[in-house]
């Protein structure tokens, strides 16, 4: 897309390539949460690439991030943390403890990685297609499904929930409720995505081309700070895992805006290709310091982690500087961690089929969980199976769904 499902499929493919003319079995129907990514090779900017040049090695970091979504809401489905909308019985405390460790890793960069990518590939967007028609197809691509999600999916499977837990709600009510809260549920990153578009595609119409240059460090150092003030600050009113309006998740917007613009940043300038080794060396540390941070901090402060969650403490603060460091530190990191070895038809179908996915895991979570709901199995076991299956199903059927020409232009 352009969670760069985020770029349609001729922003896929540098200027002068144009659709079925694609390599590694993508042709015409390849990619998705957009389409196959065009970045520059060495220092060139993304505006400015004159060759057809793909990059596998973005959609697999897109499959992983989505398949990543997907499991978590799979874990919260059995555990007491985290916003769902269905929750059942418990993981044994170990297993609940283990399962933490990922999940915190995942809010400390995963949504911040895809607002990076998402940012990343925006400035090649515009030089191709102009600032309206971007806009234009930016709002049927992304503001569709959110609303449609929000308005009727997401009532539908509160309804279903509320009727396999045999309580009383009816559907009008439900409806109403959700008219007042507008939960968006997982899609709050489709629409904040779309916001934050709305905000940069004129600002960067406007802007000259970027000169070329390589990343320095002393951009990430900045980014890294304006990522923790700006969630220290959020925090106070807005705490971690706390429902705003919309489901938008205001208390991340710290990690959201500074990815986006760093993704911005290397859009414009060109460095996704071309990171020095120094500053590769630093941010492997610093993720590394970041994960056992957060570990022993799960660890030692098990029994009390509400702190944690936001206030002016000092505990909220040091939260939100491990987020700024390792948040920009991974987004740079995991950019460029895949291969860009050329895809192969099954890696390319879930390419193609990520942004789908991730539309549909709720329903598909749900269903699959509430199959489950009669089976006396322990909850352990319950999850063993849920996870699989749901993020199976999730790009199975997003790939049945792009085959649909109607759907194709929303999915792709």
């Amino acid at each position: 897309m352009s969670h760069a499902w985020w770029t349609d499929d001729d922003e896929c493919l540098a200027p002068g390539r144009r659709r079925g003319q694609g390599s590694s079995g993508l042709n015409a129907a390849a990619t998705g949460p957009e389409d196959v990514a065009v970045v520059a090779t060495g220092s060139q900017p993304l505006s400015q690439v004159s060759e057809s040049t793909r990059v596998p090695g973005i959609d697999r970091l897109r499959v992983a991030l989505t398949a990543g979504v997907i499991a978590t809401h799979a874990v919260i489905t059995y555990t007491a943390n985290g916003s769902w909308f269905y929750h059942e019985g418990h993981l044994p405390p170990a297993v609940e403890t283990l399962a933490g460790i990922p999940l915190a890793l995942g809010a400390l960069f995963g949504m911040g990685t895809f607002f990076f990518l998402a940012g990343l590939f925006l400035p090649a967007s515009i030089a191709r297609h102009g600032t309206g028609a971007l806009l234009r197809e930016r709002g049927l691509r992304l503001g569709l499904p959110a609303a449609v999600f929000t308005l009727l999916v997401v009532p539908a499977v509160v309804w279903w929930v509320a009727v396999a837990e045999s309580r009383r709600s009816s559907a009008t009510a439900i409806w109403q409720e959700q008219l007042r809260e507008l939960d968006a549920g997982p899609l709050w990153f489709v629409w904040v995505l779309l916001l934050f578009t709305a905000v940069a595609v004129p600002v960067l119409g406007h802007l000259r081309p970027a000169t070329p240059q390589p990343l320095r460090l002393r951009l990430l150092v900045g980014c890294a700070a304006l990522v923790a003030v700006t969630s220290f600050v959020l925090r106070i009113a807005f705490r971690i895992d706390s429902y705003q309006l919309g489901a938008a998740h205001l208390w991340q917007w710290g990690q959201c805006v500074g990815l986006f613009v760093l993704g911005l940043i290397a859009g414009r300038q060109g460095w996704r290709d071309a990171v020095p080794a120094k500053v590769r060396r630093a941010c492997v540390a610093t993720v590394t310091l970041g994960v056992v941070s957060i570990i022993g901090m799960l660890g030692f402060f098990a029994d009390d982690l509400d702190p944690f969650g936001g206030g002016f403490g000092w505990q909220s603060a040091v939260v939100a500087v491990i987020e700024g460091v390792t948040s920009v530190s991974a987004a740079v990191l995991l950019a460029t961690l895949f291969s860009d070895r050329p895809l192969g038809r099954t890696a390319a179908t879930l390419a193609g089929s990520a942004y789908a996915a991730y539309l549909l895991q709720t329903p598909i979570l749900v269903a699959v969980a509430l199959a489950l709901r009669p089976v006396p199995a322990p909850t352990t076991l319950k999850l063993a199976m849920l996870l699989p299956t749901a993020v199976i199903l999730s790009f199975v059927s997003g790939a049945v769904l792009r085959r649909i020409p109607l759907l194709r232009r929303v999915l792709r």
